[in-house]
């Protein structure tokens, strides 16, 4: 399914907003631009309904419509079927239990966590229950953001220090949340965070995982200053590929297991503004949680930074960032009441040594679309039948990124 309809709409929206509501007029239009969005198909909803015994009231809604890609490559890579049910299950039952756990513990406004858009309705296939498998008729219904004035970021040039910080800072809570749950409602922890951080099928067979190596070795070869560390970069790719067709190389260690979105960077966060000066950032949402896992809190963070970042951010305040990430956590731990003692400074710089090596070839293969040109991608989602038709030649964002990752890495030990 690529479209949606009168009553597609009628029978996702009635849940939320009442049985007697009439979807009267809606326009659809594609939201996102080529190379914004891979994962899915992003439609701008507005939609009018009128409701009431007298079907006097009417009133207008901003919404956006997440569908499956089209079938094909993406789809095998994606796994819709597992991905679009986690994503769901996120708006459905972990957004409801953080909100629900939050409120129990009195957490005062100005460090509640909520950066799940609100979701209007979802479906994962014609029935009316939500199902252990997702098909081609998934859909899920959200707030527009951008009507609510949230914006993204640049992708090439990355956060400034102030977005980052905000971003940071939301994303230790966002992990905090959950290990929370996990230690003060295990079974609600496992009927929904586990339930929606179930493992999905990527797809790719060991020759197919490292088809990409070459084209990433040679980002890295055409870098001056990382053409010395290329057989590094080489046994680096060859690790990851190994942990990700074997989970049980490096287990999550459970101090700081918890959800990981694994795609957050800055296409997937959107900022809300100071109405009196739109350069300061108020809020912040994260979107697209389809490839949800239960791992370390830290590959989120250092796939961030390493992917998301200004160019001056890292030499100059990775350690501040660090220390922003640990106090959040902390503290939102602290206000639903954990024990933080085992959550010392050391031992996230522990976990950081042991799961930022995991997250290498996931930045260096993730630079390439992150960096790359609009009018360089495909225009369509059904266009996309491998990797190289995504990836366009490495430009100059992309090697100065490259570039920064690599040295820092090295001089950290991870490669």
């Amino acid at each position: 399914m690529q479209d949606i309809n009168q009553q597609d709409l009628e029978s996702l929206l009635r849940p939320q907003l009442g049985d007697e509501i009439i979807v009267e007029s809606f326009t659809s239009k594609f939201l996102t631009q080529p190379g914004e969005n891979y994962g899915s198909t992003m439609l701008a909803l507005e939609v009018n309904i009128i409701k009431g015994e007298d079907k006097a009231t009417r009133r207008k809604f901003n919404l956006v419509a997440k569908l499956v890609p089209p079938p094909g490559f993406l789809w095998k890579i994606f796994d819709p079927p597992n991905t679009a049910l986690k994503e769901i299950l996120c708006y459905i039952s972990v957004k409801e239990e953080y909100e629900k756990l939050q409120k129990e513990k009195c957490v005062p406004k100005e460090k509640f966590i909520d950066v799940f858009p609100r979701c209007y309705g979802a479906r994962t296939t014609l029935s009316k229950e939500i199902g252990e498998k997702a098909d081609e008729n998934t859909v899920l219904l959200l707030e527009n953001l951008k009507i609510l004035n949230y914006r993204l970021g640049d992708r090439k040039k990355g956060l400034d220090l102030t977005h980052t910080r905000l971003a940071v800072s939301q994303l230790a809570r966002f992990h905090a949340m959950s290990i929370a749950l996990k230690i003060l409602k295990p079974q609600v922890f496992k009927d929904t965070v586990l339930k929606a951080c179930k493992p999905y099928n990527l797809g790719l067979n060991d020759e197919e995982m490292r088809a990409n190596t070459p084209m990433l070795i040679n980002v890295v070869k055409i870098i001056p200053e990382c053409e010395m560390y290329a057989d590094r970069v080489l046994q680096a790719i060859e690790r990851c590929i190994q942990q990700e067709l074997d989970k049980s190389l490096v287990p999550p260690c459970e101090l700081y297991a918890t959800i990981v979105h694994t795609d957050f960077w800055v296409n997937n966060m959107m900022f809300k503004y100071d109405p009196n000066d739109e350069n300061i950032p108020v809020d912040i949402k994260f979107v697209d949680f389809q490839t949800i896992i239960y791992s370390s809190s830290v590959r989120d963070l250092i796939f961030f930074l390493y992917t998301s970042t200004e160019e001056r951010i890292i030499p100059n305040h990775y350690d501040e960032l660090i220390s922003l990430y640990h106090d959040n956590f902390t503290d939102c731990l602290k206000l639903t009441g954990c024990d933080t003692s085992a959550y010392t400074f050391q031992s996230l710089l522990d976990e950081i040594d042991t799961f930022a090596p995991v997250e290498a070839n996931h930045i260096l293969f993730m630079l390439t679309p992150i960096c790359a040109d609009k009018d360089e991608v495909p225009q369509s989602l059904s266009e996309i039948d491998s990797f190289s038709t995504v990836f366009p030649e490495p430009n100059s964002a992309q090697k100065w990124k490259t570039k920064q990752f690599i040295i820092d890495f090295v001089k950290r030990g991870w490669i």
